[in-house]
């Protein structure tokens, strides 16, 4: 019985994962047709906008390109909806990209000049359907997520302190948490083994010595005996217990299951991510004018190619201001693939 309960809690798992990868590759998939899209479309308007013999011979495209907008948006509304469910600016940057979009109208004619064709109005309504369809997603996704938040309060009421610890159990006092510390200096690390423990008086990281009092037995076995480590072995190690019927790489896979060195973790994390946003800063300010020079050369190779497909003649006025949306439209969405590696390397491999 409890061999069938295990088997059907692995395929739960497995399922789990599978959506978590179908999701990924929609929410990618979506960011990136809502960025062709809308960029086309907003291309398109500025292209056309006072030309309507060139507006006749984009019109089909505009069918195309409003599909693709649409389906994005959905892509992206579902994928980041199950990845990121729970999370609160999950649905308030989704509902600021719909306002983005469904405002087009408003905000897109400042931008080109010239007086609006069939064409580029319907480019435009194109853009305030995407926007449309991602903040009703938007919408239902907090809704949702509030309603759940009001049931579970309602039903636990005053007692949500003792969903969090338990009945009767209060958190513990001596909890450290150095930021980037050592394990003896983060949460998980109790006192009454810190005290006794030969990696703690050695000055060095559980992680460092494959060791520790998570996952050996005779760490523990000697902070309950409650025995003074001798001075002579204090600081140079020799006291810390190996284990040598494992080998290097079953400790590491040890040590990447732990809690205290998953701790360590999340503190790299926090590490990594203000330096990957500082980096991001320097490369658009410093790179600005050849960043901006390669999304200009992008967009002139698009306008080429909507010339060839429409068989039309011409060079089209791209407004600065476009470009410099596009890029960081371009930046942004770089920067959150760079965040989801970040996550993979440091939460996923364990770096």
């Amino acid at each position: 019985m409890s061999k069938s309960r295990g088997s059907n809690d692995g395929l739960s798992e497995a399922f789990q994962e599978l959506l978590a990868n179908v999701a990924r590759v929609v929410l990618g998939l979506g960011s990136v047709a809502t960025l062709i899209g809308a960029g086309l479309l907003i291309f398109t308007y500025v292209r056309v906008a006072g030309d309507s013999a060139l507006a006749s011979e984009a019109a089909k495209n505009v069918g195309i390109l409003k599909q693709v907008l649409t389906y994005g948006s959905i892509g992206v509304a579902v994928g980041a909806g199950f990845l990121f469910w729970g999370e609160d600016l999950v649905a308030g940057l989704l509902l600021l990209v719909s306002a983005l979009l469904f405002f087009a109208p408003a905000w897109v004619p400042m931008v080109a000049s010239g007086a609006t064709t069939q064409t580029g109005a319907e480019a435009l309504s194109a853009l305030q359907l995407g926007g449309g369809v991602m903040g009703a997603s938007a919408i239902l996704v907090l809704v949702v997520d509030v309603a759940n938040k009001t049931r579970t309060r309602a039903k636990v009421g005053v007692k949500a302190d003792q969903l969090k610890y338990g009945k009767g159990v209060k958190e513990e006092q001596d909890k450290r948490n150095v930021f980037l510390g050592k394990c003896w200096q983060l949460p998980y690390c109790r006192k009454f083994v810190r005290e006794r423990c030969p990696i703690y008086h050695a000055r060095r990281s559980c992680w460092r010595e494959r060791v520790g009092c998570m996952c050996e037995e005779e760490v523990i076995r000697k902070a309950m005996e409650n025995k003074p480590i001798p001075k002579d072995v204090v600081l140079d190690g020799s006291n810390i217990p190996r284990n040598n019927r494992l080998t290097p790489k079953q400790k590491m896979e040890r040590c990447k299951n732990c809690v205290i060195y998953n701790e360590h973790q999340r503190h790299k994390y926090k590490a990594t991510i203000p330096v990957v946003l500082l980096t991001f800063l320097l490369v658009y300010a410093l790179g600005h004018g050849p960043l901006t020079g390669l999304v200009e050369g992008f967009v002139r190779v698009v306008d080429r190619v909507v010339h060839n497909v429409t068989f039309s003649k011409g060079q089209a006025q791209i407004p600065q201001v476009f470009v410099e949306a596009l890029l960081f439209f371009t930046m942004l969405l770089a920067l959150t693939y760079t965040m989801k590696l970040v996550e993979y390397l440091v939460f996923k491999l364990k770096i």
